[in-house]
């Protein structure tokens, strides 16, 4: 339930509608309040350079006239927020549109436009039915000259705001902030399962040899957005089965693909269709005879299919992968022929090398979840440290193999992680990275004395790793 709480705020987080439309009901109410509250003895207290309304018409023609200023002031700032997601989808990639969607300022300050917007909409409304005998509503008016003014200063924030945030740096760090949430989230929940892969064995069914009534399959085309674990478990433990799962957040799957398996009952080998009331009278072959059994094999994978969310498109609270490819579309689009600025690839570079140290917990390529009796439930797959060190470097290594400025920003990386390293297995990762740099320059820089430094860089990370193996052994 939890993740699928994160899918459903994910995309209520990242629009642009649903900040504003809090603000909306909420200026609206506050207008009802407004027009309602006796005004006689507050405006008596104030000082005498307190401006005061006579009539109840003075109020509308005021409301009025800041309901079209403000009209205006609102769709300047729409014309704004558009050219600067166009700008950013141009030069930083479309997928960063997201962030600057999500981005709380930019939310806050549209909706202080559109609350204050409903609150004058409401006012007038609410002053049309009046007459000049009725109380002149004071209240609702000063409210609404300091709800524009307040729009006035939130308009040039905003304005600054966004001449900020199409900073590439500043881009880079908050997407690089936003990757690093999400492995800390993983990691509260799947830290647990990835030590139990780890230790026990954890192994994965073939495709091929899946029974057609065993067969976890897609029940829909689309990317697998997450799957609630701790709901697959309470699952799996309801009708006491074992499901191993073959995807993992992010992938692509095609409806009826294969993508996993419910293993047998460790109890009872038996298929549930053997499983009947004992009948002293004649078997029937005929349909009665798989009825129950299809229609508790359906119950089951029903069940699991509601754990697995697909849709068309990842999701980056849930998919680290995908976290990590939207720092990496900066980088790529930096070094394109076009724009050319390795500048920015290199601060996505530093940027992926202070996350990446967090990742190398995933140090197993498989989550294990037991149930309270110690019993195997769930055995899926995840995503490991070698999947992330290859969703950062592989393409900005391949984009870059000419680039010898961008190379070797990659190879320092790659030899401060060596020292942060946890795990054997993280250590032969990151060699077989420095190589692929070093071969990438071998092939494509021309000059000697910058293929050289590359070489350098890269032989640096080899003798790092290899005194860290002879001082282990030692």
């Amino acid at each position: 339930m939890f993740h699928r709480f994160i899918r459903i705020w994910e995309f209520v987080g990242h629009s642009l509608w649903f900040t504003p439309l809090l603000y909306a009901i909420g200026g609206a109410v506050l207008s009802l309040l407004a027009i309602r509250l006796p005004g006689e003895d507050i405006i008596a207290s104030l000082p005498d350079f307190w401006p005061r309304f006579e009539t109840v018409e003075t109020v509308q023609d005021l409301t009025s006239t800041l309901l079209a200023t403000l009209v205006t002031m609102t769709t300047f700032a729409l014309s704004v927020t558009m050219v600067v997601l166009t700008l950013a989808a141009g030069s930083l990639g479309p997928r960063t549109i997201r962030n600057f969607m999500g981005d709380p300022k930019t939310q806050n300050a549209l909706g202080s436009f559109v609350g204050t917007i409903l609150f004058l909409i409401t006012g007038l409304v609410l002053m049309g039915g009046q007459t000049d005998d009725d109380a002149v509503p004071q209240i609702a008016a000063m409210t609404g000259i300091a709800l524009f003014v307040v729009s006035l200063f939130v308009l040039i924030l905003f304005v600054h705001h966004l001449g900020r945030s199409i900073v590439a740096d500043h881009v880079i760090q908050k997407v690089g902030a936003n990757l690093e949430e999400t492995i800390s989230s993983s990691l509260e929940t799947l830290s647990g399962p990835i030590d139990n892969a780890a230790t026990e064995s954890c192994t994965l069914p073939d495709a091929g040899a899946n029974t057609p009534d065993r067969t976890i399959t897609a029940a829909k085309s689309g990317y697998v957005q997450g799957i609630d674990y701790d709901d697959l478990l309470d699952v799996a433990i309801k009708h006491d089965i074992r499901v191993a799962l073959t995807v993992r957040a992010g992938q692509h799957v095609i409806a009826g693909d294969i993508i996993g398996e419910i293993g047998k009952d460790e109890n009872n080998d038996t298929k549930p269709s053997d499983t009947k009331s004992s009948d002293t009278g004649p078997s029937d072959t005929g349909p009665s005879d798989t009825g129950p059994s299809d229609t508790r094999s359906d119950a089951i994978h029903d069940a699991i299919a509601q754990q697995i969310m697909i849709g068309s498109q990842r999701t980056a609270m849930l998919d680290i992968e995908f976290a990590l490819r939207q720092l990496v579309e900066v980088a790529l689009r930096a070094l394109s022929p076009g724009i050319n600025d390795p500048f920015t690839a290199i601060a996505v570079i530093h940027r992926l090398g202070r996350a990446l140290p967090q990742a190398m917990d995933f140090h197993y390529p498989m989550g294990l979840w037991r149930d309270d009796q110690g019993q195997e439930r769930i055995c899926a797959h995840l995503s490991d440290f070698g999947g992330m060190m290859n969703a950062a470097f592989n393409q900005i290594r391949q984009s870059a193999s000419a680039k010898p400025d961008v190379l070797l920003p990659m190879a320092e990386v790659l030899e401060s992680l060596t020292g942060l390293a946890k795990h054997p297995k993280h250590l032969e990762i990151l060699r077989e990275h420095a190589r692929l740099i070093g071969r990438a320059a071998a092939r494509d820089i021309a000059d000697t004395t910058d293929r050289k430094a590359v070489e350098r860089a890269v032989n640096r990370v080899l003798r790092q790793q290899q005194a860290k193996d002879d001082y282990s052994v030692s």
